[in-house]
């Protein structure tokens, strides 16, 4: 797959491709890589902004979702990524990062049942038991959340499987914070 810049992306993809790298202030391979898809590049831009707006989330439990996502679907670029936004914007402890790189459990309970659902919808293709649902919902969360993260596991998708495909190499930036699935 070709990772595109400013000068070879289709003219179609240069309105996102320009927001996205005007908000990330430079041009994660990534964004090259989704380039390549006007529509693909629109929907992450839309999704990312809508985030950023309007989440019923906090930045550290949208990583955790995120993170948890990057695991199941074994992204190692999203991973070192989302890595390298946590660790410079320090919205989890150390120890979480690194329990969420593991797959382990995360020491706030709160986190670790958003963790635990989130990892239930992917497993379960959105077939959440009862049980399932309310252990997230006696951890303080709401049905809103729990809809909203269906939509994050749909960001992530773009994300991660454009990453599967096209293999764009991980910027400098990331790679102190590269990751691979142990299983």
């Amino acid at each position: 797959m070709t990772i595109h810049t400013e000068q070879t992306a289709p003219e179609a993809s240069l309105p996102a491709l320009q927001s996205l790298t005007q908000t990330f202030g430079w041009a994660p391979n990534v964004l090259g890589a989704f380039a390549g898809s006007p529509v693909l590049i629109e929907s992450y831009r839309q999704l990312h902004a809508l985030f950023a707006k309007q989440s019923a989330f906090s930045p550290a439990e949208q990583e955790i979702i995120q993170i948890t996502n990057n695991i199941e679907n074994n992204c190692t670029y999203c991973m070192a990524a989302h890595s390298t936004v946590v660790a410079q914007t320090e919205s989890l402890t150390k120890d979480d990062l690194e329990a969420l790189r593991q797959s382990q459990p995360l020491s706030d309970p709160k986190h670790n049942a958003l963790r635990t659902f989130t990892l239930a919808l992917l497993k379960q293709r959105g077939h959440a038991d009862e049980a399932q649902q309310e252990a997230f919902l006696s951890a303080g969360y709401s049905q809103e959340q729990a809809l909203e993260i269906i939509v994050h596991i749909a960001f992530k998708v773009i994300t991660n499987f454009t990453n599967n495909l096209a293999q764009p190499e991980l910027d400098a930036p990331f790679q102190a914070q590269s990751w691979r699935k142990d299983s």
